[in-house]
């Protein structure tokens, strides 16, 4: 199963990011790339944004990625992955990220080009993956290693 989640993970590259602020959860629609391991999820936004007030505030984050425009509707997966999110500081990790980002996301450009930008790393803790409406399957990672 772990297998089958990050193939969703690689065949995917938009999700929808949820942080939490002072009182109120917040979601935003992100364009993605992951970790060859699938273990780090890595995104990019302008820093005057809610969502990275919010999580320079709140590093716990949610993220959920579909298979809805790969399947019908009646097999359309879900997958959450939670997860603590950090801003990539490392010139190094954040060049390779870059290059990630502009290969995935070419119409990205225009912000990767921008000054004021994030680079942001979620280390995966957990998967939820459902699957119709009966079926669910969660894993959660120890310390992140050994996927």
């Amino acid at each position: 199963m772990l297998e089958k989640i990050k193939t969703i993970v690689r065949e995917n590259d938009i999700c929808v990011l949820a942080t939490t602020g002072a009182n109120d959860p917040h979601t935003s629609l992100m364009a993605y790339a992951c970790s060859t391991e699938c273990t780090e999820i890595y995104m990019v936004t302008p820093v005057k944004t809610l969502k990275y007030r919010n999580l320079t505030s709140n590093a716990r984050v949610s993220l959920l990625v579909d298979t809805r425009e790969k399947e019908t509707r009646a097999s359309i997966q879900a997958l959450t992955i939670t997860g603590q999110a950090h801003t990539i500081r490392d010139a190094g990790k954040k060049d390779v990220v870059r290059k990630q980002i502009q290969l995935r996301h070419a119409h990205l450009q225009g912000l990767l080009d921008q000054p004021d930008i994030a680079f942001i790393c979620v280390r995966i803790e957990a998967f939820q993956l459902q699957s119709g409406v009966h079926e669910t399957y969660y894993k959660r990672m120890a310390e992140n290693a050994g996927l």
